[in-house]
């Protein structure tokens, strides 16, 4: 649901002339459904990744959707310089605490190999590697918005996000095996081609003859990304549901 309200709200503004308020209050409260959703299930990922790691990921969800809310409130400040750099503040440290998620995950996966025998909680599946690379996709985000996002260039300004969004798709690559046990194989379809519209979409911004100044054409691009992301959760789900109907659990652990 959370993705899906995302999308309603980012192709408000690519298919209308108009910014409107709606637009930018769907975009503050998608990411706050996909938060919730993460609080409902509480137990279940802290026992899997650790509170610290969970506590990052809320936080970094809440404060995406927080970049959208001075919009909402006052459409017409969009373009201004200072809400400008508010914006890129905010979804560079949303990038950051997701990173930070991550490589807390790292180092729950170490001390579980450590001292297996006082580790609690479900084990990690994901390699180090795979982590790092997640991480780092991530962090390099967060590090365009905070410190590259006022670069005088288009290619200054956007080439690190594309670099970032592909470790993040050779991340899923990686743990596809892993993630078709727990999604089904047609979700983490869904789930890369997501990623491959956010490569595209910072390709677009960062070449100035495919230049889109009112981010019509991106915010079509990062529509459809967060149908797929809406669509890979139902998928997921009906996946979920049919292991349980056929008593298999999608949980269980891939084989090594």
């Amino acid at each position: 649901m959370g993705f899906i309200v995302l999308a309603i709200g980012s192709s408000g503004p690519a298919l209308f002339p108009d910014y409107g308020r709606l637009s930018w209050a769907l975009g503050t409260l998608g990411p706050c459904i996909i938060a919730a959703a993460l609080v409902m299930d509480w137990r279940r990922l802290v026992d899997r990744c650790g509170h610290a790691a969970v506590v990052l990921y809320i936080l970094a969800l809440v404060t995406f959707g927080a970049m959208h809310f001075p919009y909402a409130v006052n459409p017409d400040s969009l373009g201004d310089e200072t809400a400008t750099l508010v914006g890129f503040i905010m979804s560079g440290s949303a990038a950051i605490f997701a990173a930070l998620g991550i490589f807390m995950v790292m180092a729950r996966k170490e001390a579980q190999l450590d001292r297996p025998s006082d580790s609690a909680g479900r084990g990690i599946e994901a390699t180090f590697m795979q982590l790092l690379i997640f991480g780092v996709g991530f962090l390099l985000y967060g590090v365009d918005f905070l410190w590259v996002g006022d670069e005088t260039t288009n290619y200054a300004q956007f080439s690190l996000l594309i670099v970032a969004v592909a470790l993040m798709l050779i991340g899923v690559i990686s743990f596809r095996a892993y993630l078709t046990l727990q999604m089904g194989r047609l979700a983490v379809a869904a789930v890369m081609l997501a990623l491959l519209l956010f490569v595209a979409n910072w390709v677009l911004h960062a070449f100035p003859a495919a230049a889109d100044e009112e981010w019509r054409l991106s915010l079509a691009f990062t529509a459809a990304a967060y149908v797929l992301g809406g669509v890979a959760c139902a998928l997921a789900a009906v996946h979920k549901a049919n292991a349980s109907v056929a008593g298999v659990s999608p949980l269980s652990p891939a084989v090594p």
